[in-house]
């Protein structure tokens, strides 16, 4: 070898390069008290975020109501996290008042849609109307076996008869329903609040319970597919819960979030693998509540109603674990596919 020149390692001499190996996930069982285990959402209002238009936000919406419809979903949260989106020419709706409406739109019977919303909110139904009807609601769902003997109608006022030029004084109650018909349905012998949505059999001229009329399928309070509600805050998602008990587990579902460090929550919310029922349940039904949206968006509205709650450190004490949904990179997926696909997956995960 000439002086002053270096030899170069052999290619024998090299370290073998060594490929590193994800982090394994952390996971853990979550056990419920029932045997039925219901499930409710919180969609946070940036599902709207990549919308442009009316036309995407309703679509957007839409499949957000056909996932809960199709798994009984009893309750939709509307977690508001102050953003307006500038989607039509209208006076503007609030994001979180925009996706409400939408939701109820979806779970109410065409004949009824101009009595139940305000003619202010009617303009935003414009492209809602396009789109099919969800077939998986209850009131869609028995149509052609019952022969239309259960519908659902609006209570609507009747007036007290009196002297002529005297006006007429109307009743709190009434007997006379709005169920689509060229003429309002006379109740038998019933009298109901006025301006009150009911499912009346209309064979026998009453006011039935919608679970008399459709079974299992109904939601929170005996709601018809879905309850929708707003959340101000991350405080009002757990503490005005449409359940008498509250949410017996609270899981997050990471979405919309395509810079979310894994690595950070990983310990914090493990993931479930399993929701065990018991073999003698202590209660009636578990009700799961599913968080969507990303970790920050969870956190900044947490931090908003910190002082709710004394001596809790962070959001992630809420929660007792999250979902993990198959397929491509943690968080990289819309919240609305996340709806459909996080709700299959945890069907998945009762044991």
């Amino acid at each position: 070898m000439a002086p002053g020149k270096v030899s170069k390692p052999s290619r024998s001499d090299a370290k073998p390069k060594v490929t590193k190996q994800p982090p394994k996930k952390v996971k853990k069982s979550v056990k419920v008290l029932s045997k039925d285990v219901n499930y409710s959402l919180c969609i946070p209002t940036t599902l709207l975020s990549h919308c442009k238009n009316l036309e995407q936000v309703t679509y957007t919406v839409y499949q957000v109501a056909k996932a809960a419809t199709m798994f009984n979903v009893g309750e939709i949260v509307v977690l508001d996290l102050g953003t307006t989106s500038g989607t039509t020419k209208e006076k503007k709706l609030s994001d979180s008042m925009l996706i409400a409406s939408l939701l109820q739109y979806f779970v109410t019977p065409p004949y009824l849609v101009n009595t139940v919303f305000k003619q202010k909110y009617l303009s935003y139904f414009r492209e809602a109307c396009k789109l099919p009807r969800l077939p998986s609601l209850p009131f869609m769902r028995y149509l052609q076996a019952d022969e239309g003997r259960y519908r659902e109608g609006l209570a609507i006022r009747m007036s007290k008869p009196g002297t002529q030029g005297k006006k007429t004084k109307e009743f709190k109650q009434t007997k006379y329903v709005n169920v689509g018909k060229s003429e309002a349905l006379e109740l038998k012998a019933q009298l109901v609040p006025a301006n009150v949505r009911v499912t009346v059999d209309v064979v026998e001229r009453k006011v039935v319970s919608p679970k008399e009329a459709y079974g299992d399928f109904v939601g929170a309070q005996s709601s018809y597919g879905y309850q929708v509600r707003i959340a101000k805050n991350f405080g009002d998602v757990f503490m005005e819960s449409a359940f008498a008990d509250g949410y017996s587990q609270a899981l997050w579902v990471n979405c919309d979030d395509y810079y979310y460090n894994e690595e950070k929550q990983r310990k914090l919310l493990p993931f479930v693998d399993r929701i065990v029922r018991p073999e003698t349940a202590s209660q009636n039904v578990s009700n799961v509540l599913l968080v969507f949206g990303k970790w920050r968006d969870v956190q900044k509205s947490f931090t908003a109603s910190k002082d709710q709650f004394e001596g809790v450190e962070g959001a992630h004490q809420f929660f007792d674990g999250q979902v993990g949904l198959p397929g491509g990179l943690e968080g990289c997926i819309p919240i609305q596919d996340a709806c459909m696909v996080s709700l299959a997956v945890a069907k998945n995960l009762v044991k």
